[in-house]
C-alpha cells in the first residue's frame, strides 16, 4: 500500500510539472504572437524559391497586402528588378554559409505597385515541425522617411545654401572623379579650373548691407553658371569666391572664349529689385594636365594666377605659368625661414580647453602650434601650415608637435590630472609618411604617455586624398589612439561611409556654430551629425563656441561636449598649467 501511494505521488507530481512546463510554452508563445503582430517592421518566413511561409500583419499596414492573398505571391517576385540580382546573390551566399546576412537596402512593391525602400536582414531557420526544409527569416524596416531625410541632408551638406550651387567639397569630388576619368584615357582632353573672385564686393555689402550682398552673390552665380556650358560645373567657394570647372578644352583659344564670356557679362551692372550694382570680377586658370595632375596642384595654382590678377588690375583674368611659379619670392622666402624655423624649434604649443557644455567640466585640451620667429615675431598658423603641408615639412614639425604634446601631457597627469585626453592634429602628408605609425610608436614609449589619453585628429579629406586612409587609423586604432574628424559637415560624404571607419568622435566644423542660434540650415546639420553619430555609437564635440546663445542651442539638441572662446582662449603651457590647477581644486 505504501509503495502505491508512493507512486501514485510521483504519477500527480510529473502530470503537475508536464501541466507547469505546458503553461510556460503556451504563455511564451502568446508573447511571441504578441510582438510578431505589434512589430512595425516587416516579418516573414520564405522557402528558399521565395514562396510565404508566415508574413506580419505589418504587411497589411505598411504594403497594403491583404495577410490571406500575400501567402500566394512569392518574395523575389516583390523585389524591384534592379535589386533583385543583388539579392539573389546576397540568398546564395547566405544560404551556403548560413550565416546571418548583413543590412542590405532594397526596394520592396506594395499593393497599389509603388516601391517602399526598406532595410532587410535574413536568417536561416532550421528544419522544423511544419516545413521540411530550411525556413529563411527576413525582417525587413521600411527607411523611405529616412532616405528622404538623408537626401535633404546630402543636399544641405554638398550645396551652398545661399546660391544652391556645389560647396567646395562637392567641387573636389567631381574634379577628382574628371581627374581619374582622364587618366585612364589614352589620350585625355583638356579641362581648366578657374579660380573667380568678385573685386570689391565688400563695398557692396558695406555700403548696401549683406542682404543685398546675398542678393547679388546669387546674382553673380546665375551670372557664371549661365555664361559656360551645362556639361560644365559652377561651385561656391565661400565669401565672394567661385569655382568653375570646364570639362572638355580643345585649346587656349577655346578657352578664352568661355573666360571672356564670364567678364564681359559682368561689366554690365547686376539689376536687384530696381537698382544697379557694378560689380566685375578676377579669373585666375590652370589648366589639366599642363599646370598639375591632382586636384591640389590645380587649385593651387588657379589660386596663385587668381593672386597675380588681384594684384595687378583686377577685372581680368590670368593663366597659370611659370612665371607665376618663379616669381612667389615671399612663399620662398618663407619656405626657407619655416625650415630654419624647425631646425632652430621656433615653435610653441598653446592648448584650448575641451569641456562638457552643461557641467562645464574639462574632458581634455587640443594641441595648437604657433610659430614665434626671432625678427617677424609671432607668426599665424594660416600664414604657415598649408606651406608646410605643400612642402612636406609638416613632416618633421608634426612630429615635434606630437612630441610635444605627448611630453606635456605626461607632466600634467603627474600633477594630478589623469583623465583628460590631448588632441593632436595630423595632416595627410604625415597619414601618407611610411614611417608615421613607428614614429607614433616610438613617441609614446619615449615620453611614456598611455595611448587612452591620446587622440588624433584628421579632416573628412583624407579619405579622399589619402590611399588606404581607413586602414592608417586602423593601425593608430589599435595602439589604443582615440581618433576624431576635424571640420566635420563642411564634406560630409555619404553618411553611410562613417560606419566602415575606425573613428571615436565627429568635430562639428566651427562654421555651422556660429549661425545655429538662427540659421535653420545649420542646425538641421548639427541635428543631422548627432542623429548620425548617436546610431554609429560615435561621441560629438562642437568647435567655434563663442556665446552663450550658440550653448543654449546645442544644449537643446544634445550636444555634450565643445571648445570655444565662450570658454577659453587657446592657452600657454603655463597659463593652462594655472587653468589645470584652478579645476584640481575647484
Amino acid at each position: 500500500m505504501e509503495n502505491m501511494n508512493s507512486t501514485l505521488n510521483f504519477v500527480d507530481k510529473s502530470i503537475s510539472s508536464d501541466r507547469e512546463k505546458q503553461k510556460q510554452v503556451e504563455e511564451q508563445n502568446e508573447k511571441y504572437r504578441l510582438i510578431a503582430e505589434n512589430t512595425t517592421d516587416l516579418i516573414s518566413l520564405i522557402e528558399v524559391d521565395g514562396s510565404f511561409q508566415y508574413t506580419s500583419p505589418s504587411f497589411e499596414a505598411i504594403l497594403n497586402y491583404d495577410i490571406s492573398t500575400i501567402r500566394h505571391l512569392n518574395f523575389f517576385d516583390m523585389i524591384h528588378p534592379d535589386d533583385q540580382a543583388m539579392v539573389n546573390k546576397e540568398i546564395r551566399i547566405f544560404c551556403k554559409r548560413k550565416k546571418t546576412v548583413r543590412h542590405i537596402e532594397i526596394r520592396i512593391r506594395d499593393n497599389k505597385g509603388d516601391y517602399t525602400d526598406i532595410e532587410a536582414s535574413f536568417s536561416v531557420i532550421d528544419k522544423s515541425s511544419f516545413s521540411k526544409n530550411d525556413l529563411i527569416l527576413v525582417v525587413m524596416r521600411d527607411i523611405r522617411f529616412r532616405k528622404i531625410f538623408e537626401q535633404k541632408i546630402y543636399h544641405l551638406a554638398f550645396h551652398d545654401t545661399l546660391t544652391n550651387l556645389p560647396n567646395r567639397r562637392s567641387f573636389m569630388n567631381e574634379l577628382n572623379r574628371e581627374i581619374l576619368d582622364r587618366k585612364k584615357m589614352k589620350t585625355p582632353s583638356k579641362m581648366s579650373v578657374l579660380f573667380i573672385d568678385l573685386d570689391n564686393f565688400k563695398s557692396i555689402n558695406d555700403q548696401w548691407g549683406h542682404d543685398v550682398g546675398d542678393q547679388v552673390l546669387i546674382e553673380a552665380a546665375r551670372i557664371i553658371k549661365n555664361a559656360i556650358r551645362p556639361s560644365d560645373l559652377v561651385g561656391r567657394v565661400g565669401g565672394d569666391e567661385f569655382i568653375a570647372l570646364l570639362k572638355d578644352i580643345k585649346d587656349e583659344e577655346d578657352l578664352k572664349k568661355y573666360v571672356n564670356q564670364i567678364i564681359t557679362k559682368f561689366n554690365s551692372p547686376i539689376s536687384i529689385s530696381g537698382q544697379e550694382y557694378i560689380l566685375t570680377c578676377s579669373i585666375g586658370i590652370a589648366t589639366y594636365p599642363n599646370d598639375g595632375i591632382s586636384s591640389r596642384e590645380l587649385i593651387k595654382n588657379a589660386d596663385d594666377a587668381l593672386y597675380n590678377v588681384k594684384n595687378t588690375g583686377k577685372n581680368h583674368y590670368l593663366i597659370f605659368n611659370n612665371k607665376i611659379k618663379n616669381e612667389s619670392l615671399e612663399r620662398r622666402l618663407l619656405e626657407n625661414a619655416l625650415r630654419n624655423a624647425i631646425k632652430e624649434e621656433q615653435f610653441y604649443l598653446e592648448y584650448q580647453p575641451k569641456l562638457n557644455i552643461s557641467t562645464k567640466q574639462l574632458i581634455g585640451m587640443e594641441a595648437l602650434v604657433r610659430w614665434r620667429h626671432p625678427e617677424l615675431g609671432t607668426i599665424p598658423p594660416g600664414k604657415f601650415i598649408s606651406l608646410a603641408e605643400e612642402t612636406g615639412l609638416i613632416v618633421p614639425l608634426g612630429e615635434w608637435i606630437l612630441r610635444e604634446s605627448c611630453k606635456q601631457m605626461k607632466k600634467w597627469q603627474e600633477i594630478g590630472n589623469q583623465s583628460l585626453v590631448i588632441s593632436v592634429n595630423v595632416s595627410i602628408r604625415q597619414l601618407e609618411d611610411p614611417n608615421f605609425i613607428k614614429t607614433v610608436e616610438k613617441i609614446l614609449k619615449e615620453t611614456d604617455l598611455d595611448p587612452k589619453w591620446l587622440e588624433i585628429e584628421v579632416t573628412e579629406s583624407v579619405f579622399m586624398d589619402v590611399n588606404d586612409a581607413a586602414s592608417v587609423l586602423e593601425e593608430i586604432r589599435q595602439l589604443g589612439i582615440q581618433i576624431s574628424i576635424d571640420d566635420f559637415g563642411t564634406g560630409y560624404s555619404s553618411l553611410s561611409y562613417l560606419k566602415h571607419l575606425p573613428i571615436d568622435t565627429l568635430k562639428v566644423d566651427a562654421s555651422f556654430i556660429k549661425d545655429i542660434h538662427e540659421n535653420e540650415e545649420s542646425k538641421a546639420i548639427v541635428k543631422s551629425v548627432l542623429t548620425l553619430a548617436a546610431t554609429l555609437g560615435l561621441n560629438v564635440i562642437a568647435e567655434g563656441i563663442e556665446t552663450q546663445e550658440h550653448v543654449n542651442e546645442l544644449n537643446k539638441d544634445g550636444l555634450l561636449f565643445g571648445q570655444g572662446f565662450y570658454f577659453s582662449k587657446p592657452l600657454n603651457s603655463q597659463a593652462f598649467e594655472e587653468y589645470l590647477l584652478k579645476e584640481v581644486n575647484a
